[in-house]
């Protein structure tokens, strides 16, 4: 895979500390840890809840070789998380 430049793409996505916690490396060199209330929460989903305190993730799979989708402990699994949003939500 390769980034647009503007966005580069994640290198590695990995679920931590029982699914609270999405490690991501990004292959510009970025890392970040984003917590599963957190992604919950941007869900790009129409399905706008509220995250329950606690969610988990549960279940990552990549959409195409531009996004992935996360599955929640609360049932939530609807939203596709492009590579920018995620870029996005881990910082400058």
């Amino acid at each position: 895979m390769a980034s647009d430049g503007a966005n580069p793409w994640p290198s590695e996505l990995r679920v931590r500390e029982g699914g609270l916690v999405l490690a991501i490396t990004f292959e510009d060199g970025l890392s970040a840890s984003l917590s599963a209330e957190r992604l919950r929460a941007a869900s790009p989903s129409a399905d706008k809840r509220p995250a329950p305190a606690g969610v988990r993730i549960v279940g990552v799979e990549t959409v195409g070789n531009y996004a992935a989708r996360f599955s929640f402990s609360d049932g939530h699994d609807s939203g596709i998380y492009s590579w920018g949003l995620l870029r996005g939500l881990a910082g400058p």
